[in-house]
């Protein structure tokens, strides 16, 4: 455990290309198996955590035993890093770089499961806040449905708004018709999130202007915004090149066992 502030430290230099280590650090510290190997200057990073931790894995990789996440200054550390696994283990490797599927992969079959595309701001770029959308430091239970069509409950979003969550929406004659959230990932990166706009309002870029909105805001606050999208959701992925934002880090999960995706 006291290798834990070297190891935040270090991907720190570069928080969006790894925002997994640094959130999953923050969030289970203690039910983690936190690895820090050192061979002269060069460094690797090996974080084992159990796939019952996080109600994500422990739902769409309830047969893995880990999900391993890792990080290293050069490949001469690791096969000191590879020694560190749990023999016969199931494991699921969310990995940020191309270059540690390609190590892993000359000693596990890994079968790809997901990809991620995570967007941010390019420098310089403007986000104008759309002067028709509302900005809510607290729940308006109108927004929650919406919330929830986008597979967030009710326990997960009070927890955002407890540590300075925001969202942003629009409403039509008093009913909400689109919205996103913006909460805390990491200590400097917030998550723009939970973007839904009801069937009947939808091809108006109303979500579009929340999105930016909550940009401008999250911006302004001082936080380096993240705009998290499934690689084949092709509608986020236009959203986000639409408003200008550039891809940051493309994060994959592969794993070494079959399974039966829900």
């Amino acid at each position: 455990m006291e290798q834990i502030p070297l190891i935040i430290e270090r991907l720190g230099t570069n928080p969006l290309r790894n925002i997994s280590l640094l959130k999953m650090l923050s969030a289970y510290p203690d039910v983690m198996d936190v690895h820090l190997v050192e061979q002269g200057e060069q460094w690797g990073i090996l974080l084992l955590l159990p796939s019952t931790a996080y109600s994500y894995d422990n739902r769409v990789y309830s047969e893995a035993d880990f999900i391993v996440f890792m990080d290293y200054s050069s490949p001469i550390v690791f096969l000191a890093m590879l020694d560190l696994l749990p023999v016969q283990a199931k494991l699921v490797f969310k990995l940020q770089e191309e270059e540690y599927r390609v190590a892993l992969a000359e000693h596990f079959s890994l079968h790809k499961v997901r990809g991620f595309i995570s967007y941010s701001t390019p420098a310089g770029q403007v986000f104008p806040q759309d002067i028709e959308t509302v900005l809510n430091h607290s729940i308006d239970e109108r927004l929650i449905p919406l919330w929830e069509a986008n597979q967030y409950n009710i326990e997960e979003i009070t927890e955002y708004f407890q540590e300075g969550a925001f969202s942003v929406s629009v409403f039509q004659e008093g009913v909400a018709v689109s919205t996103c959230l913006a909460f805390r990932n990491t200590k400097l990166i917030w998550e723009i999130g939970a973007v839904h706009t009801v069937e009947s309002a939808r091809r108006q870029r109303l979500a579009q202007n929340v999105v930016r909105t909550a940009i401008f805001h999250t911006l302004n606050r001082g936080y380096i915004p993240r705009y998290h999208v499934l690689e084949d959701n092709y509608a986020s992925i236009q959203l986000a090149e639409s408003i200008g934002l550039k891809p940051a880090v493309k994060l994959e999960h592969w794993i070494n066992y079959l399974i039966t995706l829900p």
